[in-house]
């Protein structure tokens, strides 16, 4: 959700501006104006360019933006700030927007897109194609939408260099039922079915009971948190880093993400000899050869993972947990993307439930809402996340309002959310 104050212009104006232009980004854009189906030959979902349509809403409200506060921290109302659509059908739209005019003259975009469409770079290209349109600036700047999956399949069904074994037998096609994770030569999916098999080794459960466990013990009570981190504080650990010489690079993701980590893992008071994971998206758009190039469209991320003992993340510097971070980036190449998405492909099992030995972080800090211009001048807050799939994964992203900034937001338990902040704020690190 994006908002703007003030506007300048007639209303009525500016939000037909932004529906012309939302018209005219689906003729380039147009598998967003698409729908799901199954395909009956494959069994595989697939996206039917039917040129059926976006979902474009517009509302009006008595409110103001200044009435809600800090705009970044995730409000109940704004779940009537985007379109509520019905739960799991195939003629639902893949995007759908809420266009609401304040009584402050203030607007709000609500915006949802199916994650079978695009993934959060694909996203983020379309908005910043649809604000540029409706800007009315120059539109020879505007990428041109690669939305062809054939060199994606191309890649990952090419032969891999991994050496034959019965777990890449399973991933090379043979059963379509192989189970994913018996893929033990893809970091991001051994690590993650790792945490329910090490429970049932220990405890003689089957693998249906072991998940249902896992499951009841992150879903309920979430409450969604924002807090936010200041520049300085984030530049100064960087520094250090690699003044000390234990690295040669820091990222603002490298800190934020081991910093979020350590936190959630401390909060969450885990057996010291736990077995936990971290995950993220990496976008594999330019890291598969040959690239995709950034202006694909689709889905191109894959999960890096690490994972340790709780005891061995808490007792950690910050440093060491930096370099699992960038050791997990640094294995999501070539081979690893193919076999990643190769094992996805194959087998059966592929979700799993919420898990506190979990922890998943999504990398947002470069997508640049404030530079949304849809001809309305600036942005007051880019991204004021709603519900997600999985909501207890973490959000890095700038914080607009106070630029310069980072925020992030999580899904907790009410019962864990004080000791979370507590330790999200103590940068007291050996």
């Amino acid at each position: 959700m994006s908002s703007r104050a003030d506007i300048d212009d007639d209303d009525d104006d500016a939000v037909e501006r932004v529906k012309r232009g939302l018209e005219r980004v689906l003729v380039t854009w147009f598998p967003a104006a698409g729908r799901l189906r199954i395909n009956e030959g494959t069994g595989k979902l697939e996206i039917d360019c039917n040129n059926e349509g976006a979902l474009l809403t517009i509302a009006e409200t008595f409110s103001k933006l200044e009435e809600l506060g800090n705009l970044h921290e995730y409000k109940t109302c704004y779940e009537e700030l985007v379109p509520q659509l019905p739960q799991n059908t195939s003629h639902n739209p893949l995007v759908a927007v809420q266009i609401t005019k304040f009584s402050c003259g203030g607007i709000s975009i609500g915006f949802g897109g199916s994650h079978a469409l695009f993934d959060g770079f694909g996203a983020f290209n379309f908005l910043a194609c649809w604000a540029r349109i409706s800007s009315g600036k120059d539109e020879t700047e505007l990428i041109t939408p690669n939305h062809s999956r054939q060199r994606l399949l191309n890649a990952i069904r090419t032969n891999s260099s991994t050496p034959t074994s019965s777990s890449t037998d399973c991933l090379f096609g043979a059963s379509s039922s192989s189970s994913i994770y018996k893929q033990e030569h893809v970091a991001g999916i051994q690590d993650l079915y790792g945490i329910p098999m090490r429970a049932m080794a220990s405890d003689d459960r089957c693998w249906e009971s072991e998940l249902a466990k896992l499951g009841q013990s992150e879903s309920q009570g979430l409450r969604l948190v924002t807090l936010c981190m200041e520049k300085e504080a984030v530049e100064t650990w960087k520094g250090l880093a690699v003044q000390s010489g234990k690295l040669s690079k820091c990222s603002t993701f490298d800190v934020l993400c081991a910093h979020v980590w350590k936190a959630r893992v401390k909060a969450l008071s885990l057996e010291p000899n736990t077995n936990i994971c971290l995950q993220f998206p990496i976008n594999s758009r330019n890291r598969l050869q040959p690239p995709l190039g950034d202006n694909f469209t689709g889905n191109a991320f894959v999960l890096a993972s690490a994972s340790c003992l709780a005891k061995d993340l808490t007792e950690e510097t910050l440093e060491s947990t930096i370099r699992r971070i960038q050791a997990a980036k640094d294995l999501v190449a070539n081979e690893y993307i193919k076999l990643y998405v190769k094992a996805l492909e194959s087998s059966s099992d592929k979700f799993l439930p919420s898990m506190r030995e979990l922890t998943i972080v999504t990398d947002w800090l470069k997508f640049p809402f404030g530079a949304l211009d849809f001809g309305w001048g600036k942005i007051l807050c880019g991204a004021a996340l709603l519900g997600t799939p999985v909501p207890e994964a973490v959000f890095l992203m700038p914080n607009l309002e106070e630029p310069g900034n980072f925020l992030a937001r999580i899904g907790i338990g009410e019962q864990h959310i004080s000791d979370f902040i507590t330790n999200f704020n103590n940068f007291n690190y050996p």
